[in-house]
């Protein structure tokens, strides 16, 4: 197969390379960008940041609490804690390399740094409930007594930090894939925290000190649900899998209808992190065809019609036995 674009070369061929001789500027390296550091409000960093700040404070309060109250359950609250610390760091990091500019060796920038860290996050709440849920077997089976008033306000402070966090982080969740995972973790945190608060109420009533493991438990299948989903989601991308809300078949189709095109082959569909999908393929024309209003149709087609942010098509003549 022959491409379109080479259609143009011919006798005049000599005549503009002497031409462009005498036109044509001197090449020069490109310029070396100068760092770029965004400002922290980029991508969400502020609500992260925040977020961050609220987090610590609540862990180093829930430490001294549960030190204090001798509650176990705090204490298992204030170790889940630093793990979601641990997740807020990793997401700030994240989004800030995010915008760090492409270069010779990543040609495609440091976007998917954030799938990368919302897969460990995933993997992060799995431990976490791993963690909780043995703590709340063996209290099931070893119950201790627990100051609960200390506890009880502790916890309400606790769930305040984190709807704020949370309030912070929802609007950016929808598309930015590592602030969903941080947001899930902070909902973890807030659910813990009804949960202690719940159990501190039942053991200030009926001295019933099992009540925590329990109220754990329950929590724990709802997070166990949501951290799948999450590596499932951000595996699903590493692995260069089509965006699941758009269909490669549809694309084709679409393109198929474009005038001089008989046909579509070798269609990738990826994503660099959520909300940036990216597609290349060839693009098969009847002779005659002008391959440039293709591509110009084809790209404005696929950029308006599916969002899609880089866009690669190959135009290729059609065979003379394809005819």
């Amino acid at each position: 197969m022959s491409h379109e674009h080479h259609g143009h070369h011919g006798h005049e061929h000599h005549a503009h390379h002497e031409h462009d001789r005498r036109r044509r500027p001197e090449r020069r390296a490109p310029a070396r960008p100068e760092p770029h550091h965004p400002p922290i409000a980029s991508y969400g960093q502020r609500p992260l940041a925040a977020a961050f700040l609220l987090t610590g404070i609540i862990f180093l309060a829930e430490v001294a609490g549960g030190w204090w109250t001798g509650s176990l359950a705090l204490l298992s609250d204030a170790a889940h804690m630093g793990v979601d610390l641990s997740a807020l760091g990793m997401a700030l990091l994240a989004g800030r390399l995010k915008c760090m500019p492409p270069d010779p060796r990543r040609t495609f920038g440091y976007e998917r740094i954030e799938v990368l860290a919302a897969l460990v996050n995933g993997l992060l709440l799995l431990v976490a409930v791993g963690a909780i849920l043995a703590e709340a077997y063996e209290r099931l089976l070893n119950p201790a007594p627990v100051a609960a008033g200390p506890m009880l306000f502790i916890a309400f402070i606790g769930l305040a930090a984190n709807l704020v966090s949370g309030l912070l982080l929802q609007p950016h969740s929808h598309d930015n894939i590592n602030i969903r995972a941080a947001f899930l973790h902070v909902v973890l945190d807030a659910l813990g925290s009804i949960g202690a608060i719940a159990a501190a109420g039942v053991m200030l009533a009926t001295g019933w000190t099992r009540a925590d493991p329990c109220a754990s438990i329950l929590i724990c299948l709802v997070v166990i649900i949501t951290a799948i989903l999450l590596v499932r989601d951000s595996s699903h991308i590493l692995l260069e899998g089509a965006p699941p809300h758009l269909d490669l078949e549809e694309i084709r189709e679409h393109l198929c209808l474009i005038p001089g095109v008989k046909d579509v082959h070798d269609l990738h569909l990826w994503s660099l992190t959520k909300g940036s999908e990216s597609l290349s393929g060839h693009v098969v024309v009847a002779p005659g065809t002008k391959a440039e209003a293709v591509l110009n149709h084809g790209t404005e087609l696929l950029k308006w019609e599916f969002s899609l942010s880089h866009i690669t098509l190959q135009v290729e003549l059609q065979a003379e036995g394809d005819r």
